[in-house]
């Protein structure tokens, strides 16, 4: 009897043992054939699971007899269920999945105007977007410093006094910068050295950059590339924030933002109150930081008529004053008969945009849209003044048609600008009136999954300046999951306008006017290309690696030539522009780390009067490093550095390479966060390495701004969300 008995406890053992099974699946991209690492493999009813090694296998043992489910789930791709049942004939399985383009495409760009995902556009976009609450956090007064979060991006300050600055791209001057507003035109030409500084960032969803000619989509003005900054639009969900923020050197910040979305009717409203006192850091008794009075309103409505139909209707308020020079005049205590030198800037702008957004079917839509910009602005420098008001407005109607293979749009437009000068002290009123229709046609053709090509085509016509065709190509090739390739080139042009860089330095004292009988058009032409590589992703870790290659020439462009005396004239050079380098991009997460480090080459030279230079205040070696550690609703924290080469001043005077640091840490309870930054720890100033100011005091010249003037700032504040 207990031999019978010991034998069926071993019997019972080895049935066991012989209805444990094992199987291995390897996972690959249903059209790539790529493997897929870090795939999920998940038997739910045994809660037993593994994932997809770096051959893209994973493999599961001691599985029981039975029939059960198994699921595959990777990030970017439809997750797939799949029954067995054990004993199965097979031990290797091969599983393919499908790209998801749902879930491919919560980052839609605008900026192509095809509104399609950043993976599936020919012509290369980037895009910011959880860069914004940090750049918010930053410096919630302005976008400058979130400009500045992608390689070939620089904010160059253009005034040692107002502050003034512009955004330059790839080297070349900031006035070959759009920045549109949801598509709109509503910054440029007057407001060009202010825009940057009056834009907060809080009511912004994500930051789209072109880098390159644009032209042919927005017209004239986008030869070095454009920026398009995307609103927050209502959500099911209400929400309201409010941050408040103060700094060492006693700026205030006060920021709130509202959105509901009730039935047929949504609305946004941001509103902003920035107070910043002077700050001379160096002692000198001028101002390194002018004070600063801003308020800006931007109420936004919407209207769903049905689910075809969107109409809405915005505007935004901005109302600014600010004085720099010396520290007695601003704070008024100069005693009276007292020279003294100060500039004061006093600025509003008033803007409407007003759009409609209409689904004529499940493939056809067509879009109006219409805004207009006026910027009123007095400069009141040492005795002299300068004041006008800009008018313009923008109209188009577009047309788009979406197919399974393909993406047309036809559209025309019609931009109208005029600047009024004030008779105040210029003999020769600097008046500009500019009238341009454009149409264009833009289609992108998916030849293939592995292949989509962009060809565009625009023609402006000037009543002043004539007629200017405008070609753009674009193509896209990506052969694996894990590479992607880019190529696209254009045409660009800009009409002649006062409203230049070295211009605004001298805020328009002895300037002559524009004349259309003798200064032409500035035109360009540009090609780029672009190399992703995915170089691994496996479960939370993943690394990419981008080049980006560009090349860009202007054509006759103006520059501003001294007549003798104090008077300056815009002329067209017989000579050009050329820029051209290489954009490095290195990505890196891991878990709650992230890792963004980029550099950017440009070889910026100007051939004017036989003579061949480099571009003043273009560094040709630049780095921008990121390390953050986010926790979503608890942490975020993170360090940045910045380096930049050795520059060529105006005069020709070489100056020294730059390095500056900063910290960031906040921590969130719930709906609340405290944060504390410091930007520039390093303290780099231009006042530590020579002298802004040059007598004499009573009308002082001063040094070309080419590092920060500011230094160290301490900033902490708080942020509530509902």
């Amino acid at each position: 009897m207990s031999r019978m008995f010991m034998l069926g406890i071993l019997s019972m053992v080895c049935l066991n043992l012989f209805s444990q099974n094992r199987i291995t699946f390897s996972v690959k991209d249903a059209t790539t054939q790529d493997i897929l690492t870090g795939v999920n493999i998940y038997f739910p009813e045994l809660e037993k699971g593994t994932i997809s090694d770096i051959n893209g296998n994973g493999s599961l043992s001691n599985l029981p007899d039975g029939t059960y489910e198994i699921s595959f789930s990777y990030i970017g791709y439809e997750s797939r269920l799949l029954t067995l049942t054990f004993p199965h004939t097979e031990n290797f399985l091969i599983i393919e999945l499908n790209q998801n383009i749902s879930g491919l495409e919560e980052v839609i760009i605008t900026s192509n105007r095809a509104n399609r995902s950043i993976a599936y556009t020919p012509s290369r976009v980037e895009v910011l977007t959880g860069e914004l609450e940090e750049a918010a956090t930053m410096d919630p007064s302005k976008i400058s410093h979130l400009l500045m979060h992608t390689t070939g991006v620089q904010v160059q300050q253009t005034s040692a006094t107002s502050g003034a600055a512009s955004v330059r791209i790839q080297g070349q001057y900031g006035r070959y910068t759009q920045i549109l507003k949801d598509g709109f035109p509503i910054y440029g030409g007057f407001t060009g050295g202010l825009g940057v500084l009056q834009i907060p960032p809080l009511d912004l969803r994500q930051v789209e950059f072109v880098k390159g000619s644009s032209s042919t989509l927005y017209g004239g003005g986008a030869i070095a590339g454009l920026i398009n900054l995307i609103s927050k639009e209502p959500k099911a969900q209400d929400e309201f924030s409010l941050h408040s923020n103060l700094s060492n050197i006693g700026n205030t910040d006060l920021n709130s933002f509202y959105s509901k979305r009730a039935g047929k009717w949504g609305v946004t409203v941001f509103a902003s109150s920035n107070t910043n006192p002077l700050y001379d850091v160096d002692n000198d008794g001028f101002t390194d930081v002018p004070q600063v009075r801003k308020f800006n309103f931007n109420p936004k409505l919407f209207y769903y008529l049905d689910d075809q139909t969107t109409l809405s209707f915005g505007g935004t308020f901005t109302n600014e004053n600010r004085i720099g020079g010396e520290v007695r005049m601003v704070e008024g205590f100069v005693a009276e008969g007292l020279e003294s030198y100060f500039e004061r800037n006093q600025s509003k702008q008033v803007t409407t945009q007003f759009k409609v957004d209409r689904k004529l079917s499940e493939k056809k839509s067509l879009q109006l849209k219409n805004s207009t910009n006026t910027f009123d602005r007095n400069i009141f420098l040492n005795g002299y003044a300068f004041a006008g008001t800009q008018f313009s407005t923008f109209s188009e109607i577009n047309y788009a048609i979406d197919q399974e293979f393909y993406h047309l749009i036809l559209g025309a437009n019609v931009y109208a600008d005029s600047f009024e000068e004030e008779p105040i002290a210029a003999t020769s009123l600097r008046n500009q009136k500019l009238f341009t229709t454009g149409v264009f046609v833009q289609h992108i053709w998916d030849i293939h999954q592995k292949l989509s090509v962009e060809t565009g085509f625009r023609l402006d016509y000037n009543q002043d300046y004539g007629i200017f065709p405008l070609p753009k190509f674009a193509l896209i090739y990506k052969p694996r999951l894990k590479f992607t390739a880019r190529l696209g080139g254009g045409l660009g042009y800009k009409l002649p306008s006062v409203f230049t860089e070295e211009v605004e330095s001298l805020a328009f004292e002895g300037i002559m006017p524009i004349d259309d009988k003798t200064n032409k058009v500035e035109k360009s032409y540009g090609i780029n290309t672009d190399l992703t590589y995915r170089i691994l992703k496996t479960g939370n870790f993943s690394i990419s690696l981008t080049e980006y290659l560009f090349y860009n020439q202007l054509d006759q462009p103006l520059v501003l030539t001294q007549e003798g005396g104090d008077n300056y004239r815009l002329i067209n050079s017989e000579g050009y522009f050329q820029t051209k380098g290489v954009e490095s991009l290195l990505k890196a997460s891991s878990g709650d780390f992230h890792l963004y480090l980029g550099y950017t080459y440009v070889d910026a030279i100007q051939y004017h009067q036989g003579k061949k230079k480099s571009l003043p205040l273009t560094p040709k070696h630049s780095f921008h490093g990121d390390l953050m550690f986010v926790q979503d609703g608890k942490w975020r924290m993170g360090i940045d550095a910045e380096y930049e080469s050795e520059q060529t001043l105006t005069t020709g005077r070489r100056v020294r390479s730059l390095f500056k640091a900063g910290f960031l840490a906040e921590r969130t309870f719930k709906n609340l966060s405290f944060y504390i930054n410091l930007e520039n720890w390093t303290d780099t100033r231009q006042t530590r390495y020579e002298n802004l100011v040059q007598q004499p005091f009573t009308n002082p010249r001063f040094t070309e701004v080419w590092a920060p003037l500011d230094g160290f700032i301490f900033n902490t504040g708080l942020k509530i969300k509902m």
